[in-house]
């Protein structure tokens, strides 16, 4: 698989994850929400910036 490839499986991946929590949470409110989802975006950059192959 390419770079690419990769990239696109993992969106796809977090995009369904994302839409499957949202369609069953309950009424928690969107703060905790929005704040996870910015946690785990921060550390794929931070994984992608430590790791990457340049």
């Amino acid at each position: 698989m390419t770079e690419n490839q990769i990239l696109a499986l993992i969106s796809s991946v977090l995009v369904l994850i994302l839409l499957l929590r949202g369609a069953r949470l309950p009424t928690r409110g969107m703060l905790p929400q929005i704040a996870i989802w910015l946690a785990v975006f921060a550390l794929f950059g931070l994984g992608y910036k430590i790791f990457n192959p340049d």
